[in-house]
């Protein structure tokens, strides 16, 4: 009889867990995932049920739809106002795309290697994407 008291406890607190995280408010698991859990380097990417992109240091009150450790290099650069400023006109977010050929302006690209990891359109380095790229 105790063991089956000691299994309907557990089952419940188990379903009763998996609630509260599909909700996002198990704030101890998502330290334990953005901080130590993945290492004190590791880095985390968030992404939120709007589609929002986060990557490491994650606001206490963003809600992560799922959290995931980056692998490899990734430089976390804090957005400044002049980059605000620049594109406050244009909604643009990181979704994934790395390559001129899935770009459709030269803001968009702009956008990208300065906000988003692991983009592929700035060849040589100096800071201006798809150069020879004739669209743009």
């Amino acid at each position: 009889m105790n063991k089956i008291i000691l299994f309907a406890i557990i089952i419940i607190a188990g379903w009763y867990g998996n609630l509260l995280y599909s909700r996002g408010e198990l704030t101890a698991i998502r330290s334990f995932i953005s901080g130590s859990g993945y290492g004190s380097d590791a880095q985390v990417k968030c992404i939120t049920k709007n589609g929002r992109i986060l990557y490491g240091d994650v606001p206490q009150d963003t809600v992560c739809e799922r959290l995931e450790p980056v692998e490899g290099s990734l430089t976390i650069q804090k957005s400044t106002s002049l980059n605000r400023e620049k594109f406050k006109d244009v909604e643009f977010r990181c979704d994934g795309r790395q390559h001129c050929s899935q770009m459709k302006s030269r803001a968009e690209a702009e956008f990208f290697i300065r906000n988003c990891p692991n983009t592929k359109m700035d060849g040589d380095r100096d800071g201006i994407p798809c150069e020879n790229d004739s669209r743009f």
